[in-house]
This record gives C-alpha cells, structure tokens and sequence, in this order.
C-alpha cells in the first residue's frame, strides 16, 4: 500500500500567483498579467531586501490563504483518496493553520498538514520534509512525494530510496535531472501514474 506526501506551496496551491499579486499590489509593480518568475527567490522580479519585505507582507495578507488549486481537488481527491495523504509545506508553523483553512476551502481532503523544509524561521525547530516522513511512515507501505524543489526531492530518496518521486515542473528547476527522481510536466502526469498504484487494502 501507499502512503501519499505533497508539497503544498507551488504544487497544490499556486504560491507563485499568489505572492507575484501581493508584491505586485504591495510594491506598486508593473507586472505583466502572465508573469512568472524563473527563479525560486523571484530575483528576476525583486531585491533580496524587497523579497524578504514581501514575503513579511504576505504572510499576513489575505492573498496567503486564498491561493488558487494548480490541480482539480475532486481530480486529486478521486485519485488518491484510497490512500493516507500528508502534506508537507515550507511555511512558518504559526501560519500552518491558515493554510489548512485555505487547502480544505479549495476542496482538498487530506489525513494532515506540516511544516517543513530547508527554508528556517525564527522561533521554530527545522524539520526536513524526510524527517516528517519518517515520523508517519509505517513500514509495509511505499512512500510517493511529490514536490517541486529538488532539494527536498534529493532528502526524501536519500531516506527512502524506493520512494515514488516526483518533482513538479517549474522553471527555476528546469536543469535538474536525477535517474530515480521523476519529472512531472503536470499534474494530469501525476493523476495518469496513480491509476496504476495498487489499490489499498
């Protein structure tokens, strides 16, 4: 049987769409309505100082927790409703609950929620999204990840080597190969694969 992790931010929800409107409003940008940044700290759009003002700003605008699905919830929900699903995001723990608010408003239905990642925030103990994995994991059952940062998919296979992972396509990962990581163009990549995963018991 399989037990299903995913990232939120930028692969659930678009974090990407969601922040650029922020900043946008915020910062008084001219920003084309298409717009989408090929860098993971969004330096083609932004100063390393107006990033972390932003991101400061975001964190408690109410476009945090109205970001929009990438995938269809009924699609995703049909598809692996069968099997446990955590999600593991990078965000402060104190804005973890809002963000929980935002997946279950969007339609998403899920057994829990994380925080976790290499991006550190004051106050809190970092947790790699492996050592959230390994704190669920029940061991007769296979683990798929799906994430769009490769750092986070290079931690899971190194804890779990026979893990389904794939990484999300995005531009600032698009020179990142590895053989046993699985690239995803998209989502209807990813719903197409979890018609072949074994059904659960």
């Amino acid at each position: 049987m399989y037990c299903c992790y995913f990232d939120v931010d930028g692969v659930l929800l678009d974090f990407e769409g969601g922040f650029t409107k922020a900043v946008k409003d915020y910062f008084k940008l001219e920003v084309a309505e298409d717009f989408v940044s090929k860098s993971f700290w969004f330096s083609d759009l932004l100063t390393k100082d107006q990033v972390m003002e932003g991101w400061d700003y975001f964190l408690y605008s109410s476009e945090f927790e109205e970001l929009q699905p990438m995938v269809d919830p009924e699609l995703f929900n049909a598809a692996f409703g069968a099997y446990p699903v955590h999600f593991i995001t990078n965000i402060p723990l104190d804005c973890l609950e809002r963000r929980e608010k935002n997946l279950r408003n969007a339609g998403f239905k899920f057994d829990s929620a994380h925080c976790a990642g290499f991006i550190d925030y004051d106050g809190y103990s970092a947790q790699t999204k492996a050592e959230v994995i390994k704190e669920l994991h029940q061991a007769e059952k296979t683990v798929l990840f799906v994430d769009d940062h490769p750092d986070n998919c290079l931690n899971v296979r190194e804890s779990f080597p026979e893990a389904e992972i794939w990484l999300m396509s995005r531009p600032f990962n698009y020179d990142f190969k590895h053989p046993e990581i699985r690239r995803a163009r998209n989502w209807t990549e990813v719903i197409e694969h979890s018609s072949t995963l074994p059904l659960a018991k």
